[in-house]
């Protein structure tokens, strides 16, 4: 009996073991066949890397607090610069507006305020001094 010929499982029509579809119904019929075993080895396989041992979990949770104060200290070092830098600019641009600012403020007069108590008096002066050192040999 064990020459039978194998039979549909969707029609009950005999097939031969290298049919990939039923000829009856059309049924896929080559995922039943059995699955061809691996090929073994002629001889065994050596491992090409050793196996590392795993890390303890206090050593993990360590070596990840290291690794974001890292990434935390770069990143701060990163926006300190870029920060300074920028105050730097403001400072140079303000520096070069200033004296414009200033030969402004000379031609124009000063507002006078009047305090509640006594007559505010607002005094502008300005000093240039220049000193010369003079060497004779």
């Amino acid at each position: 009996m064990r020459d039978e010929a194998p039979t549909c499982p969707d029609c009950s029509a005999p097939f031969d073991q290298a049919d990939n579809y039923c000829r009856r119904c059309g049924m896929y019929l080559a995922a039943l066949r059995p699955a061809p075993a691996p090929p073994v080895p002629l001889r065994p396989q050596t491992a090409l890397a050793p196996a590392r041992a795993a890390l303890p979990a206090p050593v993990k949770k360590a070596a990840a607090a290291v690794a974001i104060g890292t990434a935390l200290q770069v990143g701060l070092g990163l926006a300190g610069r870029y920060l300074a830098s920028q105050a730097a600019r403001q400072a140079a641009t303000a520096a070069v507006k200033a004296p414009r600012a200033v030969a402004r403020a000379e031609r124009t007069p000063p507002v006078e305020r009047a305090s509640s108590a006594d007559e505010a008096l607002a005094v502008s002066e300005t000093f240039l001094i220049r000193r010369v050192w003079i060497r004779r040999s």
